[in-house]
């Protein structure tokens, strides 16, 4: 693996959505699970502080262990997810115990700041959301909120996607891992324009939404719709990630199913 990154050849978004749709359609089960996961873990899992990011690293995580499985062993996907993610549970762990702390006291900064910037200004600039919000199903007014927050944080941030990839595969070493990947996008400028910041600005304009025109058709959409996102840019990211660390530019060749031998009822 060479830890360096490099700039990725032209035709990469065709190429991307290519195999992409191989990898689904080899464990379509497999990404479905992933997509409900998501969904289920951002509206059912209170994610108070900066829990957010341990959650989001662990998420990222499987669904790395998913595609890898689902590109090298594909006819065992299941199990190969889960033997990929065992493997990678402690760097993960590792890596979801420095971010949190990083990110708590970076949140604590932010927090004075804007309640200094509130209590200055009487909150002028607040916009409140409809009163019809309130009504709303509480799993779903916090589902839509962590799904963006999920996917803002661990997809569209142009250096995490490589950080998760490099820890799972060398190890945990955060801050080499995060300035590689901040190189990386920056050496792949219109990668990270085109993809990143566009789904960046998606989701900053998506997540209030439902604040503004509360409805339960309409959550369930942004929630559906933040799911697929984060699996499908999420193979985005795994394939660029190989791409660039592995040197791998297509997908492996697929595998065939293999059963477990019958068990010997032969006591001799």
């Amino acid at each position: 693996m060479n830890l360096q990154p490099k700039t990725i050849d032209p035709g990469w978004a065709k190429r991307w959505t290519r195999q992409s749709v191989e990898l689904f359609r080899r464990a379509p089960g497999l990404a479905v699970g992933v997509m409900t996961l998501f969904a289920l873990v951002n509206a059912f899992i209170p994610q108070p502080l900066a829990l957010d990011v341990p959650i989001t690293v662990f998420m990222v995580g499987l669904l790395f262990s998913s595609l890898r499985a689902v590109d090298h062993d594909s006819g065992n996907s299941w199990t190969a997810t889960w033997i990929f993610f065992r493997q990678t549970s402690r760097d993960l762990a590792h890596l979801a115990r420095d971010a949190f702390l990083v990110m708590l006291v970076l949140g604590i900064v932010f927090a004075l700041l804007f309640s200094l910037y509130s209590a200055a200004t009487h909150s002028a600039g607040t916009i409140k959301p409809n009163p019809a919000y309130w009504q709303l199903p509480v799993w779903l007014r916090h589902g839509t909120a962590r799904a963006g927050n999920m996917l803002t944080l661990g997809v569209f941030m142009p250096s995490m996607l490589p950080m998760i990839f490099l820890t799972m595969s060398v190890g945990n070493q955060p801050l080499m891992h995060y300035v590689t990947g901040y190189k990386a996008a920056i050496l792949n400028m219109r990668l990270a324009y085109t993809v990143f910041m566009g789904g960046l600005l998606g989701c900053s304009f998506l997540m209030p939404v439902l604040r503004q025109i509360p409805s339960l058709w309409l959550g369930c959409v942004l929630m559906t719709g933040f799911a697929v996102s984060f699996w499908w840019f999420g193979a985005w990211g795994y394939l660029w990630c190989r791409e660039m660390f592995e040197g791998a530019s297509e997908n492996a060749r697929r595998t065939a199913k293999q059963s477990l031998p019958a068990p010997s009822h032969n006591l001799t």
